[in-house]
């Protein structure tokens, strides 16, 4: 068979004239929308620059605003923006800021882009791109009103503005003698003109109306019917960032192209019709027929791929954006507090915890400086800052106290090939529980070799006493009746015996407490031991100690953490009291559940300003060397083991009274056993 009677012979034409289309197509859309393929240097400006900064207003919905649902920048130009950073291929970070301050931060390089209307004024502070979408200004007034009735009848009325805002010029400029009132936003100057605070506002038309509709102000407010004027919106740009002109226009040309904004509008608006500003509009008619025809043969031949790949992308967008969920859960799971910062120690993302540390949400975090946000670290020498230090090498487990905590801080290094500046994961833990436990395992085995020295000097003393014991017995025996002087010597030797005896007892029982071990306790017998320890020490600085016992019953507690308690409170009591002397009143009392031990000190009291920390670990108003700040927390944490509740009452100068109550099983004093 031949070539001109083989079925190639109809395909190779088809391809041809195929081929030609495709070729006549890209030269038309070059001419009339212009070549919108990036340059290497283009791609490598938004490579070393990383990301565009677009800041704007925080509350100009359905432009742009701050969702209160879900606390998510959103709006028309927001997912303009969306649109524009794909088109790009670079991330387009969004900034709410009242519109004052977004203008500032523009002009001063802080931000890159933001959409407004073009003026000579603005032109000397912001390079401008193309149009992207039309925008007409609308003047709301009282429905009542019967004084203005076009923008004309504005001059020398009381007009509420946004301040920044392009009504700002537009008024100076044709309404001289008008009275302006500058408001954060169009809510404030509607809540103003509904309360007949002002006469009229003025205002961009989707965010007046908008506003009109969620205050509820249909029937009190009405817009008049002729414009104060209509523009095209631009991005304007900062001037620092020239070169981003060039390339911005080519995105948007890229997305006129795709008619995206019309399908924007139509979600937000709920309209069809474009509010694209083409300057070449009649250019591209002149080719729209030919275009359609060449457009419906192109996406014929190219169908399945075209749908293959747009399957493709969403796939891949899809897998991105859950592993980009995934990591975000994982960084605010960690129970770590955790902020990367750049260079200048500004934050650029922090996990949930850091947040609740800080007591600041991430939109407020961002871009403030973290010795600013966590600043109890900041110890207000800039030189000796932690980490400010940690930018130049990291650093690992850095210890910090901070009021009555202590902290771990780690810091680690990020890497990036496309970015010059460095970044910084910071990492605080809070890491006082582990401290205070290493103390109180250290505190445990020195009160265990105590304890254990305690019962061999006691075993070694009793030994004498006990030689000493009988021969005082044999004495008393051998002395004659007459002597009164000597029985009177033999009896107080046996007297002072006894009290070595109890001391030893106590020193022995002591020795035995453990902090599982829970007993039967009297408790004027086991306050009055626990006294009898400390007794040189109270009679020292003349403190009388009493004990009031208006108990019935024995109860069964936990000898180890009772002592820890009475312990404490006492020495603290006496501490209060060594300068002048004074009282101690432990009165014991029953409850319906437990009982009550109250200590009734006449010391210096504690001030007002104190009484919020005394439970506090390391807390102390002692001299350095002089007291941990670990005694009333060991008291307060051996209390709650206990399920018990301890309250505090003082004055200063006067005393000091604290009550304890502790949940426990009782019994009569006389019964034996559990």
């Amino acid at each position: 068979m031949s070539f001109f009677k083989s079925k190639a012979f109809l395909y190779v034409p088809l391809f041809l004239i195929l081929i030609l289309i495709a070729f006549f197509t890209i030269q038309i859309i070059k001419i009339s929308t212009g070549d919108v393929r990036l340059s290497e240097e283009e791609r490598n400006y938004l490579i070393k620059k990383g990301k565009i900064v677009y800041g704007a207003h925080t509350n100009s919905p359905p432009l742009r605003y701050i969702d209160e649902s879900d606390m998510q920048y959103k709006g028309l130009v927001i997912d303009y923006l969306h649109a524009l950073s794909i088109e790009l291929g670079v991330n387009i970070e969004t900034r709410p800021y009242k519109w004052a301050e977004a203008l500032e931060q523009l002009e001063y390089g802080q931000t890159d882009i933001c959409d407004m209307f073009e003026s000579p004024e603005r032109s000397k502070k912001y390079l401008f791109t193309k149009p992207i979408y039309n925008l007409r200004g609308v003047v709301a007034v009282r429905s009542d009103n019967k004084d203005i009735l076009k923008p004309a009848d504005l001059d020398k009325k009381l007009v509420a503005l946004e301040k920044g805002d392009y009504t700002n010029e537009f008024f100076a400029s044709n309404f001289p003698d008008s009275k302006i009132i500058y408001v954060d936003d169009i809510k404030q100057a509607l809540d103003l003109l509904s309360a007949g605070k002002v006469n009229a506002v003025a205002g961009d038309e989707p965010v007046v109306l908008y506003f009109i509709n969620k205050l509820g102000l249909n029937g009190v407010v009405d817009v008049l019917d002729q414009p104060l004027y209509e523009k095209p919106v631009v991005f304007g740009v900062s001037r620092s960032e020239a070169a981003l002109v060039p390339i911005l226009n080519k995105g948007i040309d890229r997305i006129n192209e795709k008619n995206m904004l019309e399908k924007i509008q139509q979600k937000w608006f709920g309209l069809s019709t474009s509010i694209i500003v083409r300057k070449d509009a009649s250019k591209i008619n002149r080719y729209l027929i030919p275009i359609s025809v060449i457009l419906v043969l192109v996406m014929a031949f190219f169908g399945v791929m075209n749908h293959s790949l747009k399957r493709e992308v969403y796939l891949r967008t899809r897998d991105l954006e859950i592993s980009r969920n995934h990591l975000q859960t994982i960084f605010d799971g960690i129970e770590q507090m955790m902020a990367v910062v750049s260079e200048d120690l500004s934050i650029i993302d922090a996990n949930k915890n850091f947040q609740r540390f800080t007591a600041k949400p991430l939109d407020v975090l961002k871009n403030m400086k973290i010795c600013d946000a966590a600043e109890v670290f900041c110890k207000g020498d800039c030189s000796c800052c932690v980490f400010k230090k940690c930018i130049e090498e990291p650093i690992k487990n850095f210890e910090v106290k901070a009021g009555d905590k202590i902290y771990s801080i780690s810091t680690y290094h990020m890497e990036d090939q496309n970015l010059s500046s460095k970044k910084v994961l910071v990492i605080i833990d809070d890491i006082t529980i582990r401290r205070l436990n290493e103390i109180q395992v250290l505190q445990a085995n020195k009160m265990m070799a105590v304890g254990q020295l305690a019962a061999g000097v006691a075993h070694e003393i009793r030994n004498p006493l006990g030689i000493v014991r009988t021969y005082s017995y044999i004495l008393r025996n051998r002395l004659p009746e007459e002597d009164g002087l000597a029985a009177k010597a033999v009896g107080e030797i046996n007297r002072a015996v006894d009290r070595a005896e109890r001391i030893i007892n106590n020193l022995l029982n002591f020795s035995r407490i453990s902090g599982d071990r829970w007993e039967w306790v009297d408790l004027k017998n086991f306050i009055g031991d626990t006294l009898e320890l400390q007794e040189s020490y109270i009679k020292r600085y003349k403190i009388s100690c009493k004990i009031e016992d208006k108990t019935a019953f024995q109860y069964y507690t936990c000898v180890d953490g009772m002592h820890h308690i009475v312990m404490n409170i006492v020495a603290n009591a006496v501490d209060a009291m060594k300068d002048k002397g004074g009282s101690l009143t432990i009165k014991i009392e029953d409850t319906d559940d437990g009982f009550s031990i109250t200590f009734t000190d006449t010391g210096e009291g504690i001030k007002k300003e104190y009484m919020n920390y005394i439970f506090n670990p390391f807390f102390t108003t002692k001299q350095p060397g002089k007291g941990t700040g670990l005694g009333l927390f060991i008291t307060y944490t051996e209390i709650k083991k206990m399920n018990g509740e301890i309250f505090v009452k003082s004055e200063e100068g006067i005393g000091t009274e604290i009550n304890v109550k502790i949940p426990a099983k009782r019994r009569s004093k006389n019964e034996k056993g559990i």
